[in-house]
């Protein structure tokens, strides 16, 4: 059996392109004969990781359609002749006031027009799946839903004390101080870096004693690295990196304030830390959260909302500890073993 992975951008640190590393090494150890294609990041890709990728022209990619001795696998709504599908996210979930959005959603609908109709789709969570659905009026039995799953060896608990000493004396913090983070490998519009800044003023009024974190990007946005509590240093800033376990580990509560994200793979990484998180059901890694959360997780992201469940969470240490051993427990189940297992089987049922 031949499988080729497809991505057109292939980024190591981006939850998309974990997976599509996690799947090609579950394969190649079920004796499969994997190849890994992309169009953008195949050199960066390979130094991380030692998996040579096939670098693709546009031509390129349409001749992935005819591919007839390899099962194909698209992880970008590209191919439509695929003979398996893997849908991350959903430009027609985002919002509409993006550049190029009704480009985008137009892009996606043909897509899904173009699509042999008997081709599986996986959805990376319930969301996804009913979006799908809505959007699309797909047929609801063709698409699977395989939770992402998080890498266990880096993000475990018994590591968080080391690692939260390490970076709360990088950002010279004393371990008492509370610390209330954000940190993302998506752009900070689609996950809510505003609803979080909206957040900590009303947090900050209450709490002085409350810092915050934010990590993601390459710099702070003008309008937020102008923002009063970064200003006066209440806001602390590091840029995207290949150590999110670093940070995460630092904080006291993890606020992901996100408009939409098709699941969130922070979510599960905090939780194995065992790092308390506050999110929505806008999020689809809202849907492995422990029965335990179901009081602290809101509909839509709400600043007011959020800051409320903030401030209760701070000031009730009990809550917080149920949270983290509730989390710890739970997220065992979603971490790269099952997804690899999962995804591995579906790929192998499309065998030639």
């Amino acid at each position: 059996m031949k499988v080729l992975l497809y991505r057109r951008s292939l980024d190591v640190r981006s939850g998309a392109g974990q997976l599509v590393r996690m799947q090609a090494n579950g394969l190649r150890s079920a004796g499969v004969k994997v190849h890994i294609a992309c169009q953008r990041g195949s050199l960066k890709f390979f130094l991380r990781t030692g998996w040579p990728v096939r670098p693709l022209s546009q031509s390129g990619v349409q001749a992935l359609n005819g591919l007839s001795n390899h099962v194909v696998v698209d992880h970008e709504m590209q191919l439509p002749r695929a003979d398996l599908v893997f849908v991350h996210s959903l430009e027609s979930e985002l919002d509409p006031t993006r550049d190029g959005w009704p480009e985008k959603v137009a892009r996606e609908a043909a897509f899904f027009k173009a699509l042999t109709p008997t081709t599986p789709i996986v959805a990376n969570s319930q969301l996804i799946r009913a979006a799908l659905i809505r959007h699309f009026e797909m047929d609801a039995e063709r698409i699977l839903v395989h939770y992402p799953g998080f890498q266990s060896g880096k993000f475990e608990a018994s590591k968080t004390a080391m690692l939260r000493r390490t970076a709360r004396h990088t950002l010279k913090l004393d371990d008492c101080t509370p610390l209330v983070g954000f940190v993302t490998s998506g752009d900070f519009h689609t996950r809510g870096l505003d609803t979080f800044l909206s957040s900590a003023e009303q947090i900050a009024t209450i709490r002085p004693d409350v810092n915050f974190l934010v990590v993601g990007s390459k710099r702070l946005p003008d309008w937020a690295a102008t923002h009063p509590l970064v200003v006066a240093g209440r806001v602390h800033y590091r840029p995207k990196s290949g150590k999110p376990e670093l940070w995460l580990a630092a904080l006291d509560i993890f606020l992901y304030a996100a408009r939409f994200e098709a699941f969130g793979m922070v979510i599960s990484e905090a939780q194995a830390l065992g790092i308390p998180v506050l999110t929505s059901r806008r999020v689809g890694a809202s849907e492995c959260l422990p029965s335990d959360y179901a009081p602290w997780l809101i509909e839509q992201p709400d600043s007011n909302e959020f800051a409320a469940n903030v401030l209760t969470l701070l000031a009730d240490e009990g809550a917080r500890r149920r949270l983290i051993s509730a989390g710890i427990e739970r997220v065992c189940a979603f971490d790269q073993h099952h997804y690899v297992r999962e995804t591995i089987a579906t790929i192998m049922d499309q065998k030639r």
